[in-house]
């Protein structure tokens, strides 16, 4: 994948994964498995993007509230983030947003988590400096979150607002085999499940921060 990539959001533990886990801790792990990029007309530089995230986000945080896990027995919640963004082509800063669905399961356990009980917005500002100008596979994103169930579910009335921030590791060939570079320094190994349809996919590491 081209290191010009957008990835937005937004502890599920790098251990899940079967990876080192990062320096500091995280609340969600996210992985883009969509991108859309458009460029100049010539081709030539980086314009905009738009893609969507889906991954967990921890029990007894912000958007995954501990007594929604303990109600519906579930491990973590299930995020789906839709995001665009314009990073500068020069200092690969620029503005990001977009919204998000907090999913939890229905009856059918063999497919994915689908049904939406709360509905956000994300604002803030991405940094793929390291990416554009050190061609270090890293980025990192921070800004506002806001968030409320939606009536009728199990959120209802439920309400989530704060900070977040986010680190990027974009996955780059490592001996032939697509890895990531975490903050150390050392490299590990894509794992099965983070590919898609057999590309290795930017993960997004976001921790929260409610109420500020």
């Amino acid at each position: 994948m081209n290191a010009r990539i957008l990835g937005f959001l937004v502890t599920v533990t790098a251990a899940v994964f079967g990876i080192s886990a990062p320096a500091s801790a995280i609340d969600a792990v996210l992985y883009e498995v969509t991108e859309a990029v458009k460029v100049t007309p010539r081709g030539s530089s980086f314009k905009s993007s738009a893609a969507t995230l889906t991954g967990d986000v921890a029990a007894g945080t912000a958007l995954c509230p501990t007594w929604l896990t303990q109600q519906l027995n579930m491990a973590a919640c299930t995020i789906v983030v839709r995001a665009t963004g314009k990073a500068d082509d020069a200092t690969g800063v620029g503005p990001a947003g977009g919204d998000f669905d907090v999913v939890v399961q229905d009856w059918n356990n063999a497919d994915a988590p689908e049904i939406v009980v709360m509905k956000g917005n994300i604002s803030g500002t991405i940094d793929l400096s390291p990416a554009f100008q050190k061609q270090q596979p890293l980025g990192s994103i921070s800004g506002r979150f806001s968030a409320r169930g939606l009536p009728g579910t199990v959120m209802a009335n439920a309400k989530a607002d704060g900070t977040f921030s986010g680190k990027f590791r974009l996955p780059f060939r490592q001996a032939g085999k697509a890895s990531y570079l975490l903050d150390d320094g050392s490299i590990v190994l894509a794992q099965p499940q983070e590919f898609s349809l057999g590309q290795a996919m930017v993960r997004l590491e976001v921790s929260f921060a409610a109420g500020k």
